[in-house]
């Protein structure tokens, strides 16, 4: 715990974090808010989940896009421009007279205008702390904080809604979204951050074989998060299937406290897919049993924020400052691709054949990650050496 104290004992680094947290916290709550919301007015699923998918389309088309309008103009205008329009969608979902066209079309707007929050943070991290170990330590405490919001956002959502209605979580998403994006951009930490301003054509950075090996990984490690998730609800069902999912958050908290600070060397990617894979295998033992599937999912969390740290670190030791904000656009693009197509092959499979085919496409991605991060050990830095130089792999 001493290294996590140290680190946010640096100037800036809490502030950093803390907002970072809240302007994203919004989006742990959206899912299973408009999920209900939708259906209430609609009287169906489809709507809804129309409306999740088209959120996720947007995020996955502007990701790049407002990456590379960062490296350009800055992060503060570029976050306060989407801080502001995403609680108005927000609003607009809740309260205005909307029929299912609007619902799905205002549901796509949000997509596109999310502030890049993730984005932006991971370009700053690098300028707050001097240190390779408490660069780690950073990107590990991010990927910790990422499962907390996936873990609470929904729980508060949840208790909101059976509390109250479901506009009480629309208005608190609004306000979230609204004061975590501001307080997030106008940090003199964020502003001032001495990024430099990118010259190069957008998708230039996507010249490096190192930036596409992440981008790969990525899509295929959150597509299996997905498909876990779809076998997972029709193993158990859905009374059953929050706890067993949750464990996979769980186990990645765990993973990430305890072992997200240490030095990586090369192959502690493919080391942590790895971790990773071997929970999903161990389903297969009894594929229908909630208390086993949650205790295999938390073996699988084990990898997971380590896995995200050390991809972070791997961008931000691999890519010049300018271009990190355009390469972490396209890395959030590949994971919400992923998930979306994820979630469908899965529903495709288990409608087709058993849940537990669901769990084998799951493995088989967290294979192909393992072994597209494998195939890239050669190129991929290592963080022992704090001397060691970027590189730009081609």
């Amino acid at each position: 715990m001493r290294t996590y104290l140290e680190l946010f004992r640096t100037k800036g680094v809490a502030a950093v974090i803390w907002s970072q947290l809240l302007a994203r916290f919004a989006f742990g709550m959206s899912t299973i808010t408009f999920a209900v919301h939708l259906q209430q007015i609609f009287h169906n699923y489809t709507v809804a989940g129309l409306a999740i998918g088209a959120t996720t389309v947007g995020q996955a088309l502007s990701g790049p896009i407002l990456g590379r309008l960062m490296a350009k103009h800055g992060i503060r205008p570029v976050v306060v421009l989407g801080s502001l329009i995403t609680p108005v969608c927000f609003l607009f979902i809740g309260f205005a007279p909307i029929s299912e066209g609007f619902a799905i079309g205002v549901s796509l707007v949000l997509g596109l205008a999310m502030p890049p929050i993730q984005p932006a943070a991971r370009a700053v991290y690098p300028t707050l702390v001097k240190t390779e170990s408490q660069q780690s330590t950073l990107f590990s405490v991010d990927a910790i904080l990422q499962e907390v919001i996936w873990i609470l956002g929904p729980v508060l959502a949840t208790v909101l809604i059976a509390t109250t209605t479901t506009l009480v979580p629309i208005v608190a998403m609004a306000a979230i979204q609204l004061f975590g994006g501001l307080w997030f951009a106008f940090l003199p930490q964020v502003h001032g951050a001495p990024i430099p301003r990118s010259t190069k054509r957008m998708g230039s950075v996507l010249r490096s074989r190192m930036v596409k090996v992440m981008i790969v990984v990525n899509l295929l490690f959150v597509a299996s998060f997905s498909a876990l998730e779809i076998g997972t609800i029709a193993a158990v069902g859905q009374a059953e299937a929050g706890f067993v999912i949750c464990m996979l958050s769980i186990g990645s908290v765990v993973g990430g406290l305890a072992w997200g600070h240490r030095a990586r060397s090369p192959m502690a990617l493919t080391k942590q897919l790895g971790i990773v894979l071997a929970g999903d295998l161990l389903i297969f033992f009894n594929a229908n049993n909630a208390f086993w599937l949650g205790f295999c999912l938390f073996i699988s969390g084990i990898g997971v924020a380590i896995a995200f740290a050390t991809i972070g670190m791997i961008v931000s030791k691999t890519v010049k400052l300018d271009d990190t904000t355009e390469v972490y656009g396209w890395i959030n693009s590949g994971q919400s691709i992923g998930y979306g197509a994820g979630a469908a092959v899965a529903g495709i499979v288990v409608d087709k054949m058993t849940s537990t085919t669901s769990f084998a496409l799951a493995s088989g991605l967290d294979l192909l990650a393992l072994l597209v991060a494998l195939s890239a050990v050669a190129i991929t830095p290592s963080f022992l050496n704090s001397e060691s130089k970027k590189e730009d792999a081609k």
